[in-house]
């Protein structure tokens, strides 16, 4: 149990920590904050979290040390990781959040060498400065009633905002489409997750003409 409430542990704050990444560097280059959400609710990137979740388990099962093995790990499982993101948003939800085309080396427009490079330099930086004292935190407590209430809750709120956030950003793709709902439910996704709702939530996202 402490093994999964690790990894879940690692998985949320990274999924936060790269949102906040993504803040300050939308800040930097477009000199204005702007959201970045992966989610409607919570301030998270789901893909940096899969990225630094797959990239901690990794080490730990090859028991990797070196800053030039987890750069590497970091690049490579980044650069998957953003790809798989990018083609099952366009197949589900037949939207794109980014469109790298105008870089040099880069593959469909999912992504390129330079920012491959760049979560590399994140992977070794995030993991000797973040995720090893998290580790290091992590292993002085005890699995309680606590520990392991709160931990529940969050998964429980983020699995809801995972699947809102899915249904939401799905429906959005139907009504484009001129694609009717009557229930209830669907109703409710119309007036509450509208497309202007959403335009706020993800302004880089734009529909993929097919």
């Amino acid at each position: 149990m402490k093994r999964v409430m690790y990894y879940f542990w690692i998985f949320y704050i990274t999924s936060i920590l790269g949102f906040v990444l993504e803040t300050i560097w939308c800040f930097i280059r477009n000199k204005k904050i702007e959201s970045r959400k992966g989610l409607i609710y919570e301030p998270m990137i789901p893909i940096y979290g899969m990225s630094g979740t797959l990239i901690v388990l990794i080490v730990n099962i090859f028991q990797l040390s070196s800053d030039y093995e987890i750069f590497f790990i970091g690049m490579i499982i980044s650069t998957v990781v953003e790809f798989l993101s990018s083609f099952l948003q366009e197949k589900i939800f037949a939207t794109k959040s980014w469109d790298y085309k105008t870089f040099p080396f880069n593959l469909n427009g999912r992504v390129n060498l330079m920012y491959s490079l760049i979560f590399g330099f994140v992977a070794v930086l995030a993991y000797n400065v973040i995720l090893i004292p998290i580790a290091n935190i992590f292993l002085m407590f005890d699995v309680n009633i606590y520990t392991l209430g709160l931990t529940l809750i969050l998964c429980l709120f983020m699995f809801y905002d995972f699947f809102i956030s899915s249904v939401a950003v799905f429906r959005m793709k139907e009504r484009r489409q001129n694609i009717k709902r009557k229930n209830k439910f669907w109703r409710y996704i119309d007036k509450n997750y509208n497309d202007l709702r959403l335009k706020k939530v993800y302004p880089n996202m734009v529909a993929v003409k097919k």
